[in-house]
């Protein structure tokens, strides 16, 4: 079962903070959505405490609000995070004015995270454990993104983007 939860929109450090939230006793998914329905995301197996940081579950503020995982939404200008995607090759993000304001949680700026003052109540509510200052220290150090190159679609990412997308347009 999921514990915790990261929710942001794209390009708002949520890479770095599946590697953060990644211990030797918890394993922070990054954008599970891309190969599970939000409805499975439970059923994941693992010998770790899960949790997720991912870039489109807060579009079904339904499910995000109902499920009893500790939850963290992390704040960005969204205009920023556009200019971000649109570098990387991407089309500008649309549709997000509010959707994170929908979303129970502790809501904070996605630059707390690297305010290792700030950072620390975050680490120890989601994860229950003392706060480990010399890897957060170090992961501040490293610029974490994924390597978009080397994602490739298998058949069942499309159905269940198809699947999710039918949702928010339905």
């Amino acid at each position: 079962m999921i514990e915790f939860m990261v929710l942001s929109a794209p390009r708002s450090a949520s890479t770095w903070v599946a590697n953060w939230l990644t211990t030797d006793e918890t394993l922070c998914l990054h954008d599970p959505l891309w190969k599970y329905h939000y409805s499975e995301l439970d059923a994941i197996q693992s010998s770790k405490r899960l949790g997720l940081a991912d870039t489109g579950l807060a579009k079904f503020p339904d499910f995000v609000n109902a499920h009893p995982a500790r939850k963290l939404v992390l704040h960005r200008d969204l205009a920023a995070c556009s200019a971000s995607l649109v570098e990387l090759g991407f089309g500008p993000l649309k549709h997000w004015e509010g959707v994170l304001t929908r979303l129970g949680g502790w809501h904070v700026e996605w630059t707390d995270l690297f305010d290792p003052d700030k950072a620390k109540p975050i680490y120890e509510h989601l994860l229950g454990k003392e706060f480990d200052a010399e890897r957060h220290a170090l992961l501040c150090d490293m610029h974490v993104q994924p390597q978009f190159a080397n994602i490739h679609a298998t058949d069942a990412m499309r159905e269940n983007a198809k699947r999710l997308l039918q949702e928010l347009r339905g």
